[in-house]
């Protein structure tokens, strides 16, 4: 028996016309760093019934649930189908260069996954983006992470993608763009070392009683949660986090709210994301008989403006719709 060779892999999505029209090939597919380009949810218990010894007699299978969870690279047009996933709203203008701006929608897209590990091919129907990461550390490429959840696995005869970014540039922390500012909804540039953007949708299957397999997969309440690493020449940014201001002497009774813009480039294209309403929290930092500079880790929730807005991404590439 030869061994299914697991370098061999990569993933795609296409977006679905509506819930149960699984589209015929991925518009969008990559390679993976790490995670899986499907993964299946088997529930199955032991069946509560005595039997002649101390044991039980058989399971109950009470569901079958696919989806994925896997990490790659965040490339330029590839990307811009992820966010929609998890955000739910889109906007393009322009005529190439094309300006796509992804918010939060009241609900979201349904997409067709697809996998390929080896010789073997797997589709999964109607999935939503249950959670989306973007981390990134000095100036090494952006990590992308998706996971979400579908209704029916299905078994493609090929993989054919129409965008093929396997081997296509992708977004990295290098010549891009860093502000922040912990109180007010105005970034500034800041010296930021690391970060973390985390999508939340808080998805779940609506099981029905006739099918072991999803009927639908719904979101919950959207949040966002950020981390970012600065480096500071002071401790204004951790005294106004407690107190409201860099020079209040008392703890503040309401949370103060900040805000952040990051930007990425490859080549001409260039990914943006933004939020003007975000509570930061952070510690006060540890001292070190080895020294060096001092950081502080920001935390912070973003909730929504006046509008109703929470984080904007901001895409520019030369795909002219999704």
């Amino acid at each position: 028996m030869a061994p299914i060779q697991s370098a061999i892999a990569q993933i795609g999505a296409a977006k679905q016309s509506g819930k149960g029209s699984v589209a015929a090939s991925p518009t969008y597919a990559q390679g993976v760093t790490g995670g899986a380009v499907m993964t299946v949810e088997v529930a199955q218990e032991l069946e509560e019934r005595t039997s002649g010894v101390r044991m039980a007699p058989a399971v109950n299978r009470t569901g079958v649930m696919p989806g994925i969870d896997m990490t790659a690279r965040a490339h330029p047009k590839g990307v811009g189908l992820w966010l929609y996933g998890a955000l739910g709203a889109i906007s393009t203008t322009g005529a190439g260069p094309y300006t796509h701006t992804i918010s939060l929608g009241d609900d979201l897209p349904y997409l067709t996954t697809f996998g390929k590990l080896g010789s073997n091919i797997y589709s999964v129907r109607d999935v939503k983006v249950d959670t989306l990461g973007l981390s990134f550390e000095n100036a090494n490429p952006v990590e992308l992470s998706v996971a979400g959840m579908g209704t029916v696995v299905g078994f493609p005869g090929a993989f054919s993608p129409v965008n093929d970014d396997t081997r296509a540039a992708y977004f990295t922390a290098a010549s891009g763009t860093f502000k922040l500012d912990v109180d007010s909804g105005t970034a500034i540039t800041a010296s930021i070392t690391a970060g973390e953007i985390n999508i939340a949708n808080n998805v779940e299957t609506i099981m029905l009683s006739g099918s072991i397999s999803p009927d639908d997969v719904f979101p919950g309440r959207h949040e966002i949660e950020v981390s970012f690493d600065i480096v500071v020449a002071n401790l204004d940014d951790w005294r106004t986090i407690m107190n409201g201001s860099a020079s209040a002497t008392a703890a503040e009774d309401d949370p103060v709210y900040g805000s952040f813009e990051i930007a990425f480039t490859s080549g001409t294209n260039t990914l943006t994301l933004a939020a003007t309403r975000v509570a930061f929290t952070t510690e006060f930092p540890e001292a070190d008989p080895a020294g060096g500079p001092v950081s502080l880790t920001l935390a912070g929730l973003v909730v929504q403006t006046a509008a109703g807005a929470g984080m904007t991404a901001t895409l520019v590439n030369d795909v002219s719709t999704y």
